[in-house]
């Protein structure tokens, strides 16, 4: 039994833009990834700078999972293959961004709090 999806994405988002292709989201996630391990070493240790790096990895590792989510619904544009190739890593990365999501916005509420 084979499971068909009849939902009707939109091609725009809220702001007018276009929604990005699968590959290119894989390409924005990369990137995403890529300047997150370069960026989050340079938070210092003061309260003030762990918060701002707190509140950087909630926002980089929530557009990271909404750029997967955007791979899965764009999923039939790219070959089966190649999906699966360029997309194998950001799949395996996406608890590890939902764990760090919650850890961040747990570590944020015991300061705040």
């Amino acid at each position: 039994m084979k499971f068909t999806s009849n939902l009707n994405f939109p091609q725009k988002s809220i702001l007018g833009f276009k929604i990005l292709t699968s590959f290119q989201s894989s390409i924005a996630c990369y990137l995403l990834l890529l300047m997150g391990k370069f960026l989050i070493s340079r938070f210092g240790f003061s309260q003030i700078q762990t918060i701002a790096g707190a509140f950087f990895n909630i926002i980089l590792n929530l557009s990271i999972t909404i750029l997967i989510t955007n791979i899965i619904i764009k999923r039939k544009q790219l070959q089966k293959i190649s999906f699966i190739f360029l997309n194998s890593l950001l799949f395996l990365y996406l608890p590890l961004a939902i764990i760090s999501i919650l850890k961040n916005m747990m570590y944020l509420i015991i300061i705040w709090f």
